[in-house]
């Protein structure tokens, strides 16, 4: 059976961000699952198959570029963009961040409002 709404699979470490990062995803009619690393974020791809992703890059065991690294070699990124969301602020991240796939790319701290907007743009189709 089809899910209804759209998944949104967030990978943060900190706990905290993570469930509010998943409340203002709720709050704006989609569905959201925490993964804290990223091997959780991989099991969690194949299981669910998320219309999105919200990655942060710096986490502990397997980090964002890793992942990110891993779904641009078997083509999953192709069907699911990611938002990189990080502290990281140089321009060398962003532009790696870029060339493995990332869709977008939100430095911490951010608005919830923009993120989530962010998030719906890449999963609404745009009309015509």
């Amino acid at each position: 059976m089809a899910r209804r709404r759209p998944l949104v699979l967030v990978v943060e470490d900190d706990p905290a961000l993570g469930d509010v990062i998943m409340t203002a995803l709720r709050d704006d009619g989609l569905d959201s699952k925490l993964a804290s690393d990223g091997d959780e974020a991989m099991r969690l791809v194949d299981a669910l198959e998320p219309s999105c992703m919200v990655l942060d890059l710096m986490m502990p065991r397997r980090d964002g570029f890793s992942v990110l690294r891993e779904l641009r070699s078997d083509g999953r990124i192709a069907k699911m963009p990611v938002v990189v969301v990080t502290a990281m602020f140089g321009l060398s991240e962003r532009n790696y961040a870029t060339e493995l796939g990332a869709a977008d790319y939100v430095t911490k701290p951010f608005e919830l409002d923009d993120l989530v907007g962010r998030v719906r743009a890449l999963i609404t189709p745009i009309p015509g």
